[in-house]
């Protein structure tokens, strides 16, 4: 049986420049600040525009781990993220700053597979709500933290 694979696609518009949003979507150490199923994110690696970080969450009650590769190309204002190892056969996407008007819109895009089919049917449905719930709380603090800047 093929995995199944998640998609999750959002956006936000922002007040302000791209630079200042861009900023806080590369500060990936402060992300478990407000993501509230993130119980640790540890940052294994970072040289050049390449950083390796462990993520610890849990849903539901059930720990998840994996190592997550993020490349961060500051021209494009892109940071392309998927994991190298871990409990998902497929996490990869993108956080993304683009001009819009006077002001900027982040977004937020991932595809997973969780490749465990005995449990996917549980499991599935409930980490989608959690990410949507992880990625909208970023989108959240994102506008918070970029706020009165210009």
């Amino acid at each position: 049986m093929p995995n199944t694979t998640y998609e999750i696609a959002m956006s936000r518009r922002l007040d302000q420049s791209t630079a200042r949003a861009f900023e806080v979507v590369e500060d990936l150490e402060r992300f478990p600040e407000f993501m509230p199923n993130v119980n640790s994110l540890t940052l294994l690696e970072a040289e050049g525009n390449r950083k390796v970080a462990e993520w610890d969450i849990t849903i539901d009650d059930a720990p998840l781990s994996w190592i997550e590769e993020g490349i961060y190309d500051t021209q494009e204002m892109i940071v392309r993220f998927r994991s190298l190892e871990g409990v998902f056969d497929r996490f990869d996407g993108y956080w993304q700053v683009v001009p819009e008007g006077d002001g900027s819109r982040v977004t937020f895009e991932l595809a997973y597979e969780i490749g465990l089919p005995e449990i996917e049917d549980i499991v599935g449905p409930i980490l989608r709500e959690r990410m949507i719930e992880n990625a909208e709380s970023m989108l959240s603090a994102i506008e918070k933290w970029v706020g009165g800047v210009r």
